[in-house]
This record gives structure tokens, C-alpha cells and sequence, in this order.
């Protein structure tokens, strides 16, 4: 089993704000118990779904998790109850925009498809600007960086480009951290987050390079979440 200890996750959030104040700290370590949240949510949905795989019924899911029938198979259905393509319903009016600017620079750049390092740019793009500053990267030197990992395209686009799975997916992971701190929508906020919990994308790898850790998102995103 998975074996954490209380110092460990005390000396993760210190180390991610040195000379941040108590309020600082705190905030981090709630954005950062969010995270430890859906990563156990993430193991036991694994697990859900092999044993769905395997045949057992939700009565013996159910069981085994200590819950209702009726309790796992609500369980879920919460975690199935996600946005899909072209679906915006519940963010706000900055992450529709960027969403826009995304598939903007998607074209511009001749790609038939808009992934993670996308979302980035089109989150960093936001007037006026508060984004950007509270991360410390413009939209465009991520761009640059993104391409030195993707390239450009090679053909036009006439069609408006699509979400790439692991580009939906964090828009998803928006969804939950945005519930999971009480909001109603998703801000901007909400999907620097959940680029820095998705992870493997390329705008993860862009933003790691560029800032030299992950932690400096995760204090942006705090700080303009309670800004």
C-alpha cells in the first residue's frame, strides 16, 4: 500500500513556497490535498473498472469498496459525468476564450488538432494579461517552446481543430478540481491545475522546462484563485 507520511507532505508544500507566509502555505497545501484526493479517486476508479472487466456486479463492487450498490454505481456515474468535445457548459467566459484562442493557434501553426500545449498558450493569451504574470510566461515564448517539441504542420487547416484525448482529459481534470474547491465554474485557474495534474502533456513538459517546476503553477494558480 501506499505509505505517505504527514512530514513528507508538510516538507513538499514548504519546499514548493520557501519564503511564503502561513496563508501562502496554506492554500498550497489545500490545492495540494485536492491532488492526493483525485489521485486516490483515479486508483480506486482503476480498480473499479477491472473488476467491471472481470464480470463482478455492482453488488460485489459495492462490497468490496464498503458502499452500496447503489453507492458505487453513483460513484461512477460522477466521474463519467464529464464535458466531451465542443461541450463548455460550466466554465467560464476567460476559458471558453481561450479555448478559442487555442484552436487559433492551432491553425496558425497547422495543426489538426489542439492538445495541451494549446490549452497552455490559449489560458497564457487571456487579456489582461493576469495569467500570464501571476505564472511568469507569455503565451507566446510557451508557444515557441511548444513547437520545439511538436514542430509546425505540414498542410493547412480548414476544419476547426478538436480536442486531442489527453487535451479533453485535462479539461475534464478541470471540471473535478474546480468542484473539489468549491466553485461553480472553471476559471482559468482550474485548468493551470489541471495541466500540472494531467502531467505527461506537452505543455507540462514546456512549463517544467520554462520555470523549472511544476510547484510555481501550482502557487499561481493559488495565488489567482484567491486574488
Amino acid at each position: 500500500m501506499v505509505n505517505v507520511s504527514l512530514e513528507e507532505l508538510v516538507a513538499q508544500v514548504e519546499t514548493s513556497a520557501p519564503q511564503g507566509s502561513a496563508l501562502r502555505l496554506l492554500s498550497l497545501a489545500v490545492l495540494g490535498s485536492r491532488e492526493l484526493t483525485e489521485a486516490a479517486d483515479d486508483l480506486v476508479g482503476h480498480f473499479v473498472e477491472r473488476a467491471r472487466a472481470e464480470g463482478a456486479s455492482w453488488s460485489e463492487i459495492g462490497a468490496a469498496m464498503g458502499v452500496s450498490k447503489q453507492a458505487a454505481q453513483q460513484r461512477a456515474q460522477s466521474r463519467a459525468d464529464e464535458p466531451d468535445q465542443g461541450d463548455l457548459e460550466g466554465y467560464d467566459a476567460d476559458v471558453r476564450t481561450a479555448v478559442r484562442i487555442a484552436q487559433e493557434r492551432a491553425r496558425a501553426h497547422r495543426h489538426h488538432y489542439v492538445g495541451t500545449e494549446h490549452l497552455l498558450v490559449g489560458v497564457l493569451a487571456l487579456p489582461p494579461g493576469r495569467v500570464a504574470a501571476a505564472v511568469g510566461l507569455t503565451a507566446d515564448a510557451a508557444m515557441d517552446a511548444a513547437l520545439e517539441i511538436v514542430g509546425e504542420g505540414a498542410l493547412d487547416v480548414t476544419r476547426t481543430p478538436g480536442l486531442t484525448a489527453r487535451a479533453l482529459k485535462v479539461m475534464q481534470i478541470a471540471v473535478r478540481e474546480a468542484r473539489h474547491l468549491g466553485s461553480d465554474e472553471v476559471a482559468p485557474a482550474h485548468v493551470l491545475l489541471a495541466l500540472v495534474r494531467e502531467g505527461r502533456g506537452v505543455a507540462a513538459q514546456v512549463l517544467d522546462e520554462q520555470l523549472g517546476s511544476l510547484d510555481r503553477v501550482r502557487e499561481a494558480a493559488a495565488d489567482l484563485l484567491n486574488g
